[in-house]
């Protein structure tokens, strides 16, 4: 047998037993019923109150939070002065040393343009006054 055959002789029966399911046994009037008297409650606003165990629990995450960043301060600095003393480098080795700008992958070529490894914070050349430079000739210049 077919598909199509199968799709003509099913779709039919399919329909009726839906039909029958949600009309004669009382399915599609519970849905509608239980819908309606979802719509008709008011939706009322729970506002929480905060107990002073609340606040106290807020209190305690807190502390726990500053002594969770605490530590990790303190073992960031006894990592670099681990690094320090392998190395053997005074602390100050980096001390004038700005960080990049914008980064990428190691070894990637650098970002196209003519300026693109130019310090962004470099003020340039001061062309104020180039226009004195040529007074009045400038119409005899171009």
């Amino acid at each position: 047998m077919k598909r199509s055959e199968l799709k003509t002789i099913l779709k039919p029966l399919i329909k009726q037993c839906v039909r029958e399911a949600l009309l004669e046994e009382g399915v599609l009037s519970s849905v509608v019923a239980e819908v309606v008297r979802g719509v008709s409650q008011p939706l009322v606003e729970n506002k929480q109150t905060f107990s002073p165990d609340d606040s106290k629990r807020q209190t305690l995450l807190e502390q726990q939070r500053r002594r969770i960043e605490e530590e990790k301060y303190q073992r960031l600095k006894e990592q670099k002065r681990k690094i320090l003393d392998a190395t053997g480098l005074d602390s100050t080795i980096f001390k004038d040393v700005k960080p990049l700008t914008e980064g990428g992958a190691p070894g990637a070529s650098p970002s196209p343009g003519v300026l693109a490894d130019t310090d962004p914070n470099d003020s340039g050349v001061d062309i104020s006054g180039i226009m004195a430079l040529g007074g009045n000739n400038w119409k005899n210049l171009i």
